[in-house]
């Protein structure tokens, strides 16, 4: 049996020492609650579920979730501040370094100094990119509501001669001031609950003839070009089709994990023309008996382990509809493979499935 306890206390936001509180116990006695030391005593439980406000039938995984209970706000500041650490990691498995310089100096061409918005900016990742491979005078700008990740932004450009400016602003609320070459966004379209508003706000700030670009995924074309040599060395053991946890998703509103491959259609219908698509040459290998690899080994391993659905646990699939027998499979998946990923002989492959959509006004 596995009780929804972490799940629970960290969608209402409780720590585990105020959990602990509120129930009259230690920490130490809530942390073993939530890592299956022991469980409550029966007598437990019905204050349990009226702490987390649910019925005890939830609280003991026998009934799903109902999705306000545990939906993810992913267009929302906090979700992200929690998240820093781990896109910063993320970042580097986007693409290789040289295609993105291809795609600057061969493909787009950029010939003249440039002003660039960054919609979603974070602490200005795209920025010290692109100003680096861009004519002398080109400048970057950027919108963001965490203001943590501006004042990070503001620090590092500091430290540059380029010109750069940051607004913390709401992206649906941004009124532009002046008009730019080149609007930009990272990952941004897939997780807010309105993209047709946002690309509406990107399109106010171009200048006649300028250029949009928006980078973000498909990850059912990461889920098919996932490999790992678990498979090979425990019949039966493939990776779980995500697309009905992905599609229960999208119909909340919640996140579009097909966003890369639908932005074309987007574009076209807010009006761009002469819409055109990359996608990313990133394959990432898992390799840890290449000591060359280590931190790149240890990157991935982070990252993996950090994953929305893998940290969720039982109470993350049970709240997409999941059966507890299925969602009991897919964390059984998962500690397989982090179990194999250990190993000195383990190897992954996984492809990125990120898109360079780009179209002018």
């Amino acid at each position: 049996m596995k009780l929804l306890i972490k799940e629970l206390r960290e969608a209402k936001g409780y720590t585990q020492k105020e959990l602990a509180d509120l129930m009259q116990v230690s920490f130490q006695t809530v942390s073993k609650w939530e890592n299956d030391v022991n469980y409550p005593d029966i007598t437990q439980i019905p204050k349990l579920a009226d702490v987390f406000g649910v019925s005890a039938d939830v609280l003991l995984g026998m009934k799903p979730l109902h999705a306000e209970e545990m939906a993810v706000k992913y267009d929302e500041v906090e979700y992200w501040k929690q998240k820093r650490d781990v896109i910063k990691v993320w970042k580097k498995f986007y693409w290789n370094e040289d295609y993105f310089r291809f795609l600057v100096r061969d493909v787009w061409k950029f010939s003249k100094s440039m002003d660039i918005l960054d919609f979603g900016c974070g602490y200005g990742y795209l920025g010290s990119l692109f100003l680096p491979l861009l004519p002398k005078g080109s400048t970057y700008s950027g919108i963001e509501l965490d203001e943590g990740q501006i004042e990070e932004a503001k620090a590092y450009f500091a430290k540059t001669d380029y010109e750069c400016k940051f607004f913390q602003e709401n992206f649906y609320e941004f009124e532009p001031k002046k008009k730019y070459d080149l609007v930009v966004a990272l990952f941004l379209l897939s997780n807010v609950q309105n993209p047709q508003i946002v690309l509406g706000k990107m399109k106010s700030a171009l200048k006649p003839g300028g250029m949009i670009l928006i980078m973000d995924a498909n990850e059912e074309v990461e889920q098919a070009g996932y490999y790992s040599g678990l498979e090979r060395q425990e019949s039966g053991v493939r990776q779980p089709d995500f697309v009905p946890l992905w599609e229960d998703e999208l119909t909340r509103g919640q996140r579009d994990y097909r966003m890369g491959t639908k932005i074309p259609y987007l574009l076209k219908q807010a009006g761009f023309q002469n819409i055109r698509a990359r996608i990313s040459d990133q394959v990432m290998i898992y390799e840890p008996s290449d000591p060359a690899k280590k931190e790149w080994n240890e990157d991935f391993r982070y990252v993996y382990s950090r994953q929305d659905a893998r940290q969720g646990g039982v109470g993350y699939f049970l709240n997409h509809g999941y059966s507890l027998q299925r969602a009991n499979e897919v964390i059984d998946f998962y500690q397989r493979t982090s179990d194999y990923f250990d190993r000195e002989d383990s190897m992954a492959v996984k492809t990125a499935g990120v898109y360079f959509v780009y179209a002018n006004l």
